[in-house]
C-alpha cells in the first residue's frame, strides 16, 4: 500500500477494546451478566438501522451459508449488518432466547433501531428473503439514514464525512463482487480476537499484492453502466467537496479511494483532478500528513505518479532535520516509485542515512530484542514487518543491485537479530535469487533455525 495509516489496524482495535470494556460502560449493563453480555445488551438498546443476528448450532451448521453473505449482491445491496454468533456464546444465546422467545439454536433474528425484533427463523438467511422482510417492514439502512440526513443538513461536514465511508465501504464490496476477489468471511462475534492470527494472514495478503504487483497486469477496468451504479455517488460526493473547497475541513480517509477503485474510470478521473488542488496545498504547507495521506490515497487510484519532481517543487522548513523529510508515508511512496524505475542509488541516498542513524541510537540503548508477549505467547509486532517491508527490503535490494553484498547482508542479520519477525528469512531469501545471489539466499533463509 501507499502510505501509513495514522493508527495501525491493532492499535486502533485495541483502543475500541478497551473503551469497550471500561467500566463506565461495564456499570450500565444490565445486572447479573457478563462483562460479554452486558455489552451485546447496550450495543442492541442503542442499535441506529437494521442488524441480523445468526445463532447457530454446535455443529455450526449455517457457518458456510454466512460466510458466503458478503459475496452475494443481494446482501450487499440490501445494507445490513450482521452479527454471527457460533456455539461459545452460550449466554447470548440464553439472552436473545428469552428477549425474543426464540426456539432451539440454530435461528436468525433481524432487528430494528432500539433491538426491536422485525423477524426470525430456523431456516439458514437468504438475502432475498431478508430483502422482502426489509421492504415491507419499512425498515431503513444506516445508508439511508445517512442520505436523509445529509438532504437535510447539506452543508453539514460530519454527515458527509460519515456518508462517504459508507459509500466507499459498499462501493469496494461490489468492486470485490464483480471481480471475484478473495473476500473475508463474516468474523463470529464470540471469537476472541487472534492478535497473532490476525498479523500471518494480513502479511499473506500483502505477500500476494506484491506478487500481483510484480506480474505488472493490466487492471480491468469496470464498464460505464456499472461503474456509475457502484461508484457514481460517492464520485458526485467527494467532487462536491473539492469543487466547493470544504474538503480542507474534511477528514481525508473519507475522500481517500478505496484500494478497489482502481477499476473505476470514474474514481481515477476524479483523483487526476483532485490531486492538482491537493499539490497546491502541499505548497502552502508541505508537512501537512492530512494533505500527503490524500495525495498518496488519489495518485494510487490511477496508477501512481512521480512523486520526486513535487519534492522538489516544495520548500520544507529551515529547522527540520533531514532525517524527518520528506514524511515516513511520502518516503515510502517514493522508493516504491524508484524501485520501479529501478533507481538504486536514489533508494540507498535516502534509506542508508536513517538506517544507519537508527542503529546508532539503538547502540546506545544495550543488547535487547524488540518483542512483545501476550498470554505467554510472543507477538510479532507489525511494525517490524512493516518496517521492513517500507525501508529495509528495498535497501537491501539497492544495496545488492548496487554490488554492496557486505553491506546488505550485514544488514539483513542485524534486522532479524534486533527486530525478530518470522517472515524475514523467506522474503530475504526471495530477495536473494531476485537479484542473483544463490549463495547469501540460502543463508537467510536458514536465519532463525532452531528458533
Amino acid at each position: 500500500m501507499l502510505g501509513a495509516v495514522p493508527e495501525r489496524p491493532v492499535r486502533l482495535l485495541a483502543r475500541l477494546i478497551c473503551l469497550a470494556w471500561s467500566p463506565l460502560v461495564l456499570g450500565q449493563g444490565a445486572p447479573g451478566l457478563s462483562p460479554a453480555a452486558q455489552l451485546f445488551d447496550r450495543s442492541l438498546r442503542e442499535l441506529k438501522g437494521t442488524q441480523l443476528l445468526v445463532l447457530d448450532g454446535p455443529k455450526g451448521e449455517w457457518k458456510a451459508k454466512v460466510d458466503a453473505l458478503p459475496a452475494d449482491l443481494d446482501w450487499v445491496e440490501l445494507d445490513v449488518s450482521c452479527r454471527y454468533y457460533g456455539s461459545k456464546a452460550t449466554e447470548i444465546h440464553t439472552l436473545l432466547q428469552q428477549r425474543f422467545s426464540l426456539g432451539a439454536v440454530p435461528q436468525w433474528v433481524l432487528v430494528g433501531t432500539g433491538g426491536q425484533l422485525v423477524a426470525s427463523g430456523g431456516t439458514a438467511p437468504e438475502p432475498k428473503s431478508l430483502a422482502g422482510v426489509v421492504a415491507q417492514s419499512g425498515l431503513r439502512s444506516e445508508l439511508q439514514i445517512l442520505r436523509d440526513f445529509t438532504r437535510r443538513n447539506p452543508e453539514h461536514l460530519g454527515g458527509r464525512e460519515a456518508l462517504c465511508f459508507k459509500l466507499k465501504a459498499k462501493a469496494a464490496q461490489k468492486t470485490k463482487v464483480r471481480f471475484q476477489d478473495k473476500l473475508d468471511p463474516i468474523q463470529p462475534a464470540d471469537e476472541r480476537f487472534d492478535v497473532a492470527k490476525f498479523l500471518k494472514e494480513r502479511d499473506e495478503k500483502e505477500e500476494a499484492k506484491a506478487r500481483e504487483a510484480a506480474e505488472d497486469k493490466p487492471i480491468a477496468l469496470l464498464k460505464s453502466e456499472e461503474d456509475q451504479s457502484i461508484w457514481g455517488e460517492l464520485a458526485d460526493a467527494v467532487s462536491r467537496s473539492f469543487r466547493l473547497g470544504d474538503w480542507l475541513e474534511m477528514e481525508p480517509w473519507a475522500l481517500v479511494p478505496d484500494e478497489t477503485a482502481v477499476h473505476s474510470p470514474l474514481m481515477q478521473d476524479l483523483s487526476r483532478g483532485a490531486v492538482l488542488e491537493v499539490e497546491r496545498a502541499l505548497g502552502r504547507n508541505p508537512a501537512s500528513w492530512r494533505l500527503w495521506t490524500l495525495w498518496l490515497g488519489l495518485t494510487r487510484t490511477f496508477g501512481g505518479k512521480p512523486i520526486r519532481p513535487l519534492l522538489d517543487s516544495l520548500t520544507p522548513l529551515p529547522n527540520q532535520p533531514p532525517g524527518s523529510w520528506p514524511p515516513s508515508a511520502v518516503r515510502e511512496a517514493y522508493v516504491k516509485d524508484a524501485r520501479a524505475r529501478k533507481d538504486w542509488e536514489g533508494i540507498r541516498d535516502l534509506l542508508l542515512p536513517q538506517v544507519e542513524a537508527s542503529r546508532l541510537w539503538e547502540a546506545t540503548q544495550g543488547t535487547f530484542t524488540f518483542q512483545r508477549k501476550l498470554d505467554g505467547r510472543v507477538l510479532e509486532d507489525p511494525e517490524t514487518g512493516d518496517a521492513w517491508r517500507s525501508t529495509m527490503e528495498p535497501l537491501t535490494e539497492a544495496l545488492l543491485r548496487l554490488g554492496d553484498t557486505d553491506r546488505a547482508d550485514d544488514l539483513v542479520r542485524y534486522q532479524f537479530g534486533r527486530h525478530p519477525w518470522s517472515g524475514l528469512p523467506a522474503r530475504a531469501s526471495a530477495l536473494a535469487i531476485r537479484c542473483n545471489q544463490p549463495s547469501l539466499a540460502a543463508q537467510w533463509a536458514a536465519l532463525g533455525a532452531g528458533r
